[in-house]
């Protein structure tokens, strides 16, 4: 297997790491890319961005009330 921060995993396709991670195990190495975007054009003086594990992906919320959704133009 294959060791990511820590963790084992084994040979083959992994779909989702617990670091939201999409990797690929073989016996000489270990490939891995994100599996979410990450927001760049939105409103950065009334929102933030905070991460969010369980969906792997980033919210982008209101500074002064953050159970309030913000819109993000655009993500990479």
């Amino acid at each position: 297997g294959c060791v990511l921060n820590g963790k084992l995993y084994p040979l083959g396709q992994i779909e989702r790491t617990e670091d939201c991670y999409r990797c690929s195990c073989s016996q000489t190495a270990m490939h891995c890319c994100s599996i979410y975007s990450t927001p760049v054009v939105y409103d950065k003086e009334n929102c933030k961005v905070v991460f969010n594990k369980k969906s792997c992906d980033y919210d982008v919320v209101q500074r002064k009330d953050p159970s309030k959704e913000c819109h993000a133009v655009a993500r990479v």
